[in-house]
C-alpha cells in the first residue's frame, strides 16, 4: 500500500518539498492517510487528493481534503 498526495486540478504529485512530479512511481510514498493530512495542512495546499493504491491498479483509494472558508480566511493557530 502507498499514501500519496495528489494535486487535484493539475494531477501532479507530491515528491519532496517544494517538488511535484507526474509520475505517481515517482512520488514521495507519506505511509498513512493522517501523515498525509497533516502534511497538507501544515504546508497549506489547496484542493488536494489523498491516493491509497494497493498492488492491484484497480484498487484505488481517493479521499478529497479541501480548506473550509473559514480555514483559508484565518492563520492556523497551535492548540494551547
Amino acid at each position: 500500500m502507498r499514501v500519496l498526495l495528489r494535486h487535484a486540478v493539475l494531477g501532479l504529485y507530491y515528491a519532496g518539498r517544494k517538488h511535484w512530479v507526474g509520475d505517481p512511481g515517482s512520488a514521495l510514498d507519506l505511509g498513512s492517510i493522517e501523515l498525509a493530512t497533516e502534511l497538507s495542512r501544515e504546508e497549506e495546499f489547496g484542493d488536494m487528493n489523498i491516493l491509497v493504491t494497493y498492488d492491484d491498479p484497480s484498487c484505488e483509494l481517493v479521499l478529497p481534503i479541501r480548506r473550509s472558508k473559514q480555514a483559508a480566511n484565518e492563520p492556523l493557530r497551535d492548540a494551547a
